[in-house]
């Protein structure tokens, strides 16, 4: 690299001013030369390397492009088009550093874009005001012995003609510049909407919420105690949504049951949660109802030392109330007149008692309050489009119920575009 220095940064002469008459160019001209041989040494002892790092920022002996020149035995046609190539979307932390590139951009797009001239040799005044200089120069100042002349070579020129022959095989050689897309990792922890926002639609409090951890929380019912009475009452509860976008979403898991006394939750009708012990389904049990034909049975109320019910018996023996009997008579705890006879239901232990499996049986009351931390994934269950929330809950004196869904979805990718020219640049250096 060859070293260039701002000479009139770092020249410091020191000189004495010498009472001078000059009343010629020829004075001026010997009067600065004197001055200038007074100062040339200091001057020439202020350039060097150690003034140079002080003075110029980046000064060095050496720059990264050293390596492209080797000695002059290296084709540099390619680091130039690499680094055209390079500034054409390249931007320098600062102003100075951005120097070079826009020195490059300008020398690659100038030949194209400055102004074209053309200069009449007939009336340009550069051309015309230096014609009587050229037929006349006169005198050089500080020179006056010295004039142009005319001087006749009588001596004939020599000529020589040379021939040469080049053959060279031509190439058809191509290549492609790829235009590569490249995105950052992908990561989960934001709403990006594969759940419709503000879609929630249900029969109990519902809340959407951020934990901060890029989670975001779905609650449906209030946790809280005794909100709801009954005995063995039943009370169904439906939230529904949209999803916009099932590849959005990466998580979708029921996290938490809050109830009391016992509680079920299905997503899109397959069940996922049977609590608390568990089960295949939750229900108020009662037998299935005893059909009785009044052409040839009769049904009525009866009671009997502090008991009653219903009893049925045949119509060709009769029906005997208060407890005297009839014919094939069968006891009921309830009947109800439907058409062409009865519906009746058969006495069993068992009605009214919670069913949460084919022989599971269980008093409604289980005298307490349940808080359970699942991990439920029902994301196999969820549909783009409007999906359903079914929640069933069973109380005895006093009860409540509530579910938590723990909700997460992916972020937006930024991506960018980047050339590949790898096919091309080794082509391009074999052009130099």
């Amino acid at each position: 690299m060859r070293r260039v220095l701002s000479i009139a940064a770092m020249l410091a002469v020191v000189g004495v001013a010498c009472a001078q008459t000059i009343t010629t160019p020829a004075d001026a001209f010997n009067a600065g030369k004197d001055f200038a041989n007074t100062g040339k040494g200091v001057a020439r002892g202020k350039i060097n390397g150690t003034t140079g790092s002080s003075v110029l920022p980046h000064y060095g002996t050496t720059a990264p492009e050293t390596e492209n020149f080797q000695d002059g035995r290296n084709l540099i046609g390619g680091a130039g088009t690499n680094k055209q190539i390079q500034c054409e979307t390249y931007k320098a932390p600062n102003a100075f550093q951005q120097q070079e590139c826009d020195a490059v951009n300008f020398m690659s797009k100038n030949p194209t874009q400055r102004s074209k001239f053309t200069i009449d040799k007939k009336t340009d005044p550069i051309l015309t005001g230096s014609k009587g200089v050229i037929n006349n120069p006169g005198s050089i100042p500080g020179a006056s012995t010295q004039q142009c002349r005319v001087e006749h070579v009588k001596k004939p020129a020599t000529y020589i003609t040379e021939t040469c022959t080049e053959t060279q095989t031509l190439e058809n050689l191509s290549c492609k510049r790829v235009l590569k897309v490249s995105c950052d990792s992908e990561r989960d922890g934001c709403d990006q909407g594969g759940i419709v926002p503000n879609s929630w639609a249900g029969d109990m409090a519902t809340s959407f919420t951020p934990d901060g951890a890029g989670n975001y929380i779905l609650q449906f019912g209030t946790i809280e105690d005794n909100y709801w009475d009954g005995w063995g009452k039943v009370y169904d509860r439906n939230l529904t949504f949209d999803i916009r976008d099932m590849r959005l979403i990466t998580r979708f898991a029921l996290t938490r049951a809050a109830f009391d006394d016992w509680l079920m939750v299905k997503v899109n009708g397959n069940l996922v949660y049977v609590g608390p012990h568990g089960g295949d389904r939750l229900e108020i049990y009662s037998p299935s109802p005893v059909f009785e034909s009044s052409r040839t049975r009769t049904c009525g109320e009866f009671s009997y030392e502090g008991s009653g019910g219903w009893q049925c018996s045949d119509r060709s023996t009769g029906w005997w109330g208060n407890g005297d009997g009839g014919g094939n008579a069968v006891s009921y705890s309830s009947c109800t007149a439907v058409a062409r006879g009865w519906n009746c239901t058969a006495r069993n232990y068992r009605t009214g008692m919670v069913q949460y499996c084919a022989t599971c049986f269980s008093s409604p009351e289980l005298s307490r309050s349940w808080n359970f931390g699942l991990n439920i994934n029902v994301k196999p269950y969820l549909r783009n489009g409007s999906n359903t929330i079914f929640m069933r809950t069973i109380v005895a004196g006093g009860g409540e119920g509530a579910i938590q869904l723990t909700t997460r979805q992916l972020c937006p990718r930024e991506c960018h575009d980047q050339w590949d020219n790898s096919q091309c640049a080794p082509l391009q250096q074999r052009a130099q």
